[in-house]
């Protein structure tokens, strides 16, 4: 993959982010990806040479990994917490492996697992599943390797965006610029059919690259797809205040708020693939041919890049 610079970030800035410590070990998978659409990982992974991230689309990753490192220090010498272990697992002939924020011992034979993002309000007051999987992978990680019993998941969530005055004027905003999720803990055997189940698909897929077979597209929820609907808007006003999934209704709020309010009709959209959250969406058939019917043009022209 190749790093650009397009905004003349400092030097000792591009520096911390090219100095990438990330290492998954001799594993085939980590659980980061085993949790993404396999088309993605494959993509990247036929594509890595011609990809592209600008060094400021690192800098999250950057501030993540600048958190951790303050975890490290905060855990030295506490008993019973083990910082940054990563572990492996043989699944269906695969090593699979996962790197935890930080484990503690409960002291009654079972342990917590804490994972620490840098994220944003929106991500605490929204479903987020990937989370539950994660962090339900790194506890059958602990488990296969060394007997631990989790009984307790959390993502501790430093959130970036977070502000005092809402706070204090909403109450289910968050109340500290910290926040602690409490994830769901899995049964074991739960744990274990997730892991075997994307460990095959994430074969299947690899499968088919190297037969020279087409890769399944993506799910509607792999793609974050939104559904239409009807924004509720006032002039001045950049964002809705709030959304319809009924025409009728949003016109008739409008109507009923005053002249200054009108309704925007939102098309649904695959954030996703939409919103540059996928580095290989240039490289997806999926996308494009998305792209080619929305513009009119047909998808016949469309290049089969997915094997390249």
């Amino acid at each position: 993959m190749k790093i650009t610079n397009h905004y003349n970030i400092p030097e000792t800035i591009v520096r911390a982010v090219l100095d990438d410590e990330y290492d998954r070990g001799d594993s085939v998978i980590s659980v980061t990806q085993l949790i993404s659409p396999p088309r993605i990982v494959l993509l990247q992974d036929v594509n890595k040479d011609n990809l592209e991230l600008d060094v400021v689309d690192k800098v999250p990753a950057l501030l993540g990994t600048a958190v951790h490192k303050i975890i490290e220090k905060g855990s030295a010498g506490m008993p019973g917490h083990i910082v940054e272990e990563r572990m492996f697992a043989d699944v269906l002939g695969w090593k699979i492996s996962g790197a935890v924020d930080l484990q503690i011992d409960n002291g009654d034979e079972t342990w917590t697992i804490n994972d620490y993002k840098v994220t944003s309000v929106y991500s605490v007051l929204s479903d987020k599943p990937e989370w539950e999987q994660q962090l339900n992978c790194y506890a059958y990680l602990s488990y296969i390797s060394h007997g631990r019993r989790t009984t307790s998941l959390k993502i501790v969530a430093i959130l970036r965006d977070w502000q005092r005055k809402q706070a204090g004027l909403k109450p289910d905003y968050p109340q500290s610029q910290i926040a602690v999720v409490d994830i769901p803990v899995w049964p074991i055997e739960q744990q274990r059919e997730f892991v075997e189940g994307r460990v095959a698909l994430h074969q299947a897929a690899r499968k088919s690259v190297d037969s020279g077979e087409p890769l399944d597209y993506c799910t509607d929820q792999e793609r974050w797809v939104r559904g239409e609907s009807w924004a509720l808007m006032k002039e001045g006003r950049k964002s809705a205040i709030k959304l319809y999934d009924n025409e009728l209704e949003a016109i008739t709020a409008a109507e009923n708020a005053g002249s200054v309010y009108y309704v925007e009709h939102r098309r649904g959209a695959a954030v996703r693939c939409s919103g540059n959250f996928c580095l290989v969406s240039a490289y997806c058939r999926q996308w494009q041919e998305e792209l080619s019917r929305s513009s009119g043009e047909g998808t016949s022209g469309v290049p089969e890049r997915d094997n390249e």
